[in-house]
């Protein structure tokens, strides 16, 4: 199970912590790796009361829905943190603003806006399809003649590619 996964690391990353500070070392990359890999695996068993659920009672979709939600919480503190959107960008605008805001930046800086935390809460999702394989699928199979806008292929796509990051998609659909 994938919160077994997680569950390790924490043991892990408090071991190592509890080493590094045995040795006097409250600082480093090996003492950092350790407390964000730590940060990481509680902060997602931690949200588990957000969809009802006990841990043990989760399953990997769950999991996953939830990694998936830190990444983009995470992504979001980075963006504030990295300074691409700073307190005079929001002042005085609306939350609908504010998420479209967020969204352009999302696709401004792709893969750049990213974290050790965001990288390692990404290695626990499963490896999904490429951009390649989803847009060869949708020309090989989606008619959007069928739908008012493209967006509304979202549904076939996602069938398509179960587990598949719905925002992944939609990006490629807005490329279209």
């Amino acid at each position: 199970m994938l919160l077994d996964k997680i569950r390790e690391t924490l043991k892990m990353a408090m071991k190592i912590e509890i080493d590094c500070r045995k040795d006097g070392v409250i600082s480093g990359p090996i003492y950092d790796m350790a407390i964000d890999q730590k940060t990481v695996a509680r902060a997602i068993i931690s949200m588990f009361p957000e969809i009802g659920k006990k841990p043990d009672q989760a399953t990997d979709d769950d999991t996953i829905k939830l990694l998936r939600k830190y990444i983009s919480q995470e992504k979001e503190r980075q963006l504030y943190v990295d300074k691409h959107i700073t307190q005079d960008d929001i002042d005085g605008i609306k939350s609908s603003e504010l998420k479209r805001l967020i969204t352009k930046k999302y696709q401004e800086l792709g893969d750049k806006l990213t974290s050790d935390k965001i990288k390692f809460a990404q290695a626990y999702l499963p490896v999904g399809p490429t951009e390649e394989e989803i847009g060869k699928y949708i020309k090989d199979n989606i008619d959007f003649s069928q739908f008012k806008n493209k967006m509304q292929a979202m549904g076939p796509i996602m069938k398509a590619f179960p587990g598949c990051d719905g925002n992944f998609v939609k990006n490629i659909l807005l490329k279209m």
